[in-house]
């Protein structure tokens, strides 16, 4: 039989027809991947949460803005210091400079400011800082042009001059002011159940030995607002430099202990403690400093200092007075350094 060949010829397939009956091509075709639906969830869940977060602090706000003005406080606006230009202070939008004036109202030397405290809250490097200025500090005060004691400011002008003399003397801006009394530094501690702070063995004794309180010493004692008091003031026992280095420490303690408050108790505290309050802040700024505040209080580290600091001073007689003598140009610097730099000395 002869051999039988065929001749392949070219078919033609219709691939419609083929993927029909179930045949599949060698390569897929390719296609756009649709988006995925977990991106797009998480987006719409992203935009929410941001949402509600905004919604809070709306809320937070206007509610920290009606309890102060319906909780009532003394407001004093500042003027612009007319003793030297805007352009000579220092000063940073980052930076918030809080001048904390302490008054003792039950006292003789009440017209005279008996502790200054610069708080700043500084957002370039996520730190409160404070520095404590000393009250015999020899400065010119700028409405007459003579040296005083720095504290004898508040009783010639008030805040007011209180505030133009430091920014003279220091160069640093000053944004607001808070003035209290020690009423209301005491009922604070109270509120928040009281603080822990270190005691050292002659603290605990002076306090003993000069006052109706008892207290023990230690690395964390628990003290109530007189106590509070009482050891902040402690001046007697070695110098007004240990003095504010203890007001300091009191005041980080209360800041560490606000951390732990719920807002609910935090918001009636400041029903209580707001009328003993005197600030230029208006309610509106109230409300949006205490929400920076509470930010920094929880995410800040805390630092200190003392201006000026022993190498800046010496003690002499002026005036019929013992007063410190300071550095005055080094103060500044020390004061900028500590301010606008990330830097801290700590006592």
């Amino acid at each position: 039989m002869d051999d039988i060949y065929f001749s392949p010829q070219p078919v033609e397939i219709d691939l419609d027809d083929v993927n029909s009956n179930g045949y599949e091509p060698e390569f897929e075709p390719e296609y756009e991947e649709p988006p995925k639906k977990k991106k797009r969830k998480k987006k719409r869940f992203l935009k929410t949460f941001l949402k509600i977060i905004a919604i809070i602090l709306v809320v937070v706000t206007l509610f920290i803005t009606l309890t102060a003005l319906t909780a009532g406080y003394t407001r004093n606006d500042l003027k612009s210091n007319e003793y030297i230009s805007k352009s000579e202070l220092n000063n940073s939008p980052l930076i918030t400079n809080i001048l904390l004036v302490g008054i003792d109202g039950e006292s003789d030397s009440s017209s005279r400011s008996d502790s200054m405290i610069l708080l700043s809250l500084d957002y370039k490097h996520g730190k409160i800082k404070m520095a404590s200025f000393l009250r015999d500090s020899w400065v010119v005060i700028p409405s007459s042009g003579e040296y005083h004691k720095l504290n004898a400011s508040f009783a010639y002008g008030g805040s007011q001059l209180l505030t133009d003399t430091l920014e003279y003397n220091f160069r640093a801006d000053i944004d607001h002011y808070v003035k209290v009394d020690f009423k209301m530094f005491t009922a604070i501690i109270d509120k928040l159940g009281g603080i822990d702070i270190e005691i050292t063995p002659s603290e605990a004794s002076f306090i003993n030995k000069t006052t109706r309180h008892t207290v023990s010493s230690g690395d964390s004692v628990h003290i109530n607002g007189d106590v509070a008091l009482v050891y902040s003031r402690i001046r007697k026992l070695d110098s007004d430099y240990m003095r504010t280095y203890r007001q300091r420490k009191v005041i980080t303690a209360i800041i560490n202990k606000v951390k732990h408050t719920s807002p609910p108790e935090l918001f009636r505290m400041a029903r209580e403690v707001l009328p003993m309050l005197e600030t230029d802040l208006s309610a509106f700024e109230i409300a949006l400093l205490a929400y920076k505040c509470g930010f920094a209080f929880l995410a800040f580290d805390i630092q200190q200092i003392r201006i000026p600091t022993e190498e800046l001073m010496y003690a002499d007689y002026r005036g019929g007075q013992w007063v410190e003598i300071i550095n005055l140009e080094g103060c500044r610097q020390q004061l900028y350094d500590f301010i606008y730099k990330s830097y801290s000395e700590e006592e």
